[in-house]
């Protein structure tokens, strides 16, 4: 029988390198429109979790907020708000019209949280040692495009749009 041993109860400490490539790129590139925050300077964050905030353009007359989420794991996760779903029977419609997105797009997966907020997400995998930011560039021009060729549908179908939301949790 295999000897199983318990993880320690205190967790280690890990610096998120991640974060500190991708701010240096940002700055290297002139993209100036990403503001750093730190989520150990609000909360205990044994991840060392730091959010890159910015808006995107979205169709032909929004903008979307947009966070690229590092931490101390293998993953990078950029989130877009889309807004707010639909209730009632506008409901099952969207949520066909969501499943289909994400069944014909693979850049990004759209979701549905506890309080209707809409997302679309993308998750790059990459350890600190291999972390290339120019992925993640990458990846927020390829939504860009998305968006502007898609938004304008999504936004139809919402309750309300990204820019009339008035706050939302992450």
């Amino acid at each position: 029988m295999a000897d199983i041993k318990q993880f320690p109860g205190k967790q280690t400490f890990r610096k998120n390198l991640k974060a500190d490539i991708l701010d240096e790129y940002f700055k290297r590139e002139g993209l100036n429109f990403f503001r750093r925050i730190n989520a150990r300077d609000t909360r205990e964050d044994p991840f060392d979790t730091v959010v890159f905030m910015t808006a995107l353009p979205a169709g032909k007359l929004h903008k979307v907020a947009c966070t690229v989420i590092t931490d101390n794991s293998m993953y990078v996760v950029i989130r877009v708000h889309l807004g707010t779903a639909p209730k009632g029977p506008a409901r099952k419609t969207f949520m066909d019209f969501l499943n289909g997105l994400n069944a014909r797009h693979a850049i990004g997966k759209y979701s549905i949280n506890e309080e209707d907020n809409v997302f679309l997400d993308i998750c790059i995998t990459s350890r600190s040692e291999k972390f290339d930011p120019y992925v993640v560039r990458t990846c927020l021009d390829l939504l860009v495009y998305h968006l502007n060729e898609c938004y304008d549908d999504v936004a139809r179908r919402l309750d309300k749009t990204g820019d009339q939301v008035d706050g939302y949790n992450m």
